[in-house]
């Protein structure tokens, strides 16, 4: 239990910080940087990058060094649009990082009165956490690669493999967490409203 507590006091520290107002404040304008992000950064670029005949999920899909290389050869004339692209995807994981907490921080005051579904937003909040991480790291090996195409470590290959499939791992479980705790706070005040009504009766 001490174990549990340590683990979830960064979190909790973190939604006590900030008023809701904040908070909500915060998920607006990380939700207008997430959602701008994809609709302007993301589609335009990519679309350019695909004009080589490959896309940066490609790359990270590749398994063998043959294959990387190829890719590699492919991204030259579109280069400067996929260096772009990992520039956005850092902004990506930022604003998603912090829409994330600023949700999860509502959810955790909403639910505050009750120990056992508080721990829903906590839990969402360090999958966050991990998540962001390992999306950070799957960039990270994906700039090594390209920065230093000829003479880049075969073994970035397997990182960058192994930490995609790790990443979806947690992204399958984040969402619906946050989704999970949203649906909690409105059959929470839901169920008040219902029992205020009643007790006017």
């Amino acid at each position: 239990m001490r174990r549990a507590l340590t683990v979830f006091r960064p979190v909790e520290a973190y939604a006590d910080a900030l008023s809701p107002r904040t908070h909500a404040f915060a998920a607006a304008v990380s939700f207008c940087v997430f959602v701008g992000t994809i609709g302007f950064g993301f589609v335009p670029v990519t679309r350019e990058i695909e004009t080589s005949g490959y896309s940066t999920g490609d790359l990270q899909e590749a398994t063998t060094r043959s294959e990387v290389d190829t890719i590699l050869r492919a991204f030259e004339p579109v280069f400067d649009s996929v260096v772009l692209l990992s520039v956005l995807d850092y902004l990506f994981i930022v604003a998603g990082f912090v829409l994330f907490f600023s949700l999860h921080s509502l959810v955790m005051k909403r639910l505050a009165f009750d120990d056992r579904l508080v721990l829903v937003p906590k839990v969402g909040m360090v999958l966050t956490v991990c998540s962001r991480l390992l999306d950070s790291l799957e960039n990270l090996w994906v700039i090594l690669i390209y920065s230093n195409p000829d003479s880049y470590p075969t073994a970035l290959i397997a990182l960058m493999n192994a930490t995609q499939s790790a990443k979806w791992l947690v992204v399958a479980v984040e969402y619906p967490t946050l989704g999970l705790g949203i649906v909690l706070v409105f059959l929470v005040r839901f169920t008040s409203l219902f029992d205020s009504k009643n007790n006017q009766r």
